[in-house]
């Protein structure tokens, strides 16, 4: 596949994706669709023991693309499939890969992208960090499997929903606190240090990674199935109110920052 919108490079047995879609890094459908591809190419490399995603930019990912966020809500577009099936595609990619997966992230990491950022085993984040997921004020409930679905089930009931109810912008210490990030780093020296994580988890062994990231997966998310069917029907429902399309028309009004509120619903 030609990558478009990621750039992607092998370093030291360390498969390295860097977002580069400038000037947000904004997720498009077309972003998703490299990143599963280029997650799968070195999931298939046996000189890959572990995978790393970064940014180019001063911010990770602004969220959901608002063109492809348009074309959902009207005609399809170049990739028929809508945001739901590819973001939960992604987020298995991600969650279900079979060697360690690092994410170094500054910046803001705001709507959609938060999904792709807490899929990853270790996330790193600088000290500038600010992470923004406000499905409920957009109007939304997510359904890429992530905020409605494995955090609960990864962070517990009370910080999943301070996480979402206070609909604030999370620093990185913050995001360590909830348990969304695994260190917090100064900006200058986040990527050194994701990388030499990365470095350490490419160590480990590969069958044994593979087995014991199963065994995890079955502890913490033996009814996935029965959940995922519930979150689907749910965002269905949402997804046809009013809310939620005045919602996403002021996402892609405001480059992924809503500015709506519902009252008297």
């Amino acid at each position: 596949m030609e990558y478009t919108t990621i750039l992607v490079e092998k370093k030291e047995r360390v498969g390295v994706i860097t977002l580069n879609y400038p000037p947000y890094n904004s997720v498009s459908k077309r972003m998703i669709v490299e990143i599963i591809d280029g997650i799968r190419a070195f999931e298939a490399d046996d000189e890959v023991r572990a995978v790393m995603v970064r940014a180019n930019g001063p911010d990770f990912s602004y969220g959901a693309d608002g063109g492809d966020i348009k074309k959902d809500l009207g005609t399809a577009g170049e990739i028929t499939e809508s945001f739901s099936v590819l973001g939960n595609r992604l987020v298995e990619c991600i969650d279900g890969c079979s060697k360690p997966t690092l994410v170094a992230a500054k910046g803001r990491c705001i709507g959609g992208s938060t999904a792709m950022f807490n899929a990853f085993d270790i996330r790193i984040v600088g000290e500038g960090f600010r992470m923004h997921d406000g499905d409920i004020y957009y109007g939304t409930v997510g359904s890429w499997g992530m905020s409605s679905l494995r955090l609960p089930m990864w962070i517990g009931r009370n910080k999943v929903l301070d996480y979402m109810f206070l609909n604030e912008d999370f620093t990185g210490r913050q995001c360590y606190e909830l348990g969304l990030a695994s260190k917090v780093v100064a900006d200058d020296v986040l990527e050194e240090v994701g990388f030499a994580i990365a470095k350490k988890m490419a160590k480990a062994a590969p069958i044994a990674v593979k087995y014991y990231k199963d065994c995890v997966r079955k502890a913490t998310q033996n009814q996935l199935e029965e959940a995922r069917a519930f979150e689907l029907q749910a965002a269905e429902i949402v997804f046809a109110t009013e809310d939620c399309k005045n919602g996403l028309r002021s996402v892609i009004e405001n480059n992924g920052v809503p500015d709506c509120e519902f009252f008297g619903r």
